[in-house]
């Protein structure tokens, strides 16, 4: 994964846009995810609402072929409910996708790539017997997430809607005394503007 990882910024780095020129744009929108809990059964997540903002830079290379990093904020999560306990537990992370474009029509594109993600910031928010408890969870979850992004889009004009789906690789979870291993997964939609 390092080595794709490598290979997407050097193209960027090295590439030389023939006829179309390099675009920068912001985005903004919503997500929705979710955990996946390996090794442990019966943990009944659901997922929650998030939001996105940040910016991009779309880097012409061959024929069809883009190269588009971001730098997204972006807010994960989930929400558990274990005996009538509900919990959401919410990270913020600064990602960096570098993703791989292709025009698939005039206005029409699939991207995909890696992603990396820097935790912000963790904390759950606990909800019991009428009263609400938040912690900080900085220390229980890695402060590196990997995963893989998978997007459509189409443009109109300077404008750019976006839907996309994130499969972490990385176990998030910072306790490596037990098999269970927590993993991210999300949806999201944006909308942007080049200039």
């Amino acid at each position: 994964m390092r080595s794709a990882c490598l290979l997407v910024v050097l193209a960027m780095g090295f590439a030389t846009p023939a006829s179309a020129q390099v675009s920068y744009g912001v985005k903004a929108g919503a997500g929705f995810s979710n955990v996946a809990f390996d090794g442990e059964e019966d943990v009944p997540s659901s997922g929650r609402p998030g939001v996105l903002a940040g910016v991009f830079v779309t880097i012409p290379l061959r024929g069809r072929l883009s190269a588009q990093p971001e730098a997204i904020y972006t807010v994960k999560g989930a929400s558990l409910d274990i005996a009538d306990v509900e919990s959401n537990f919410i990270v913020d992370y600064f990602e960096v996708p570098l993703l791989a474009r292709i025009s698939v029509r005039r206005n029409v594109y699939v991207a995909a790539g890696p992603s990396m993600a820097f935790r912000l910031r963790a904390k759950s928010r606990t909800s019991f017997g009428g009263s609400t408890e938040e912690l900080d969870l900085k220390d229980d979850l890695e402060s590196f997430d990997l995963g893989l992004v998978g997007a459509a889009g189409i443009e109109l004009g300077r404008w750019v809607f976006d839907g996309r789906y994130t499969h972490g690789l990385s176990d998030i979870d910072a306790d490596t005394s037990d098999d269970v291993k927590i993993r991210n997964r999300g949806f999201s939609v944006s909308a942007g503007i080049r200039f």
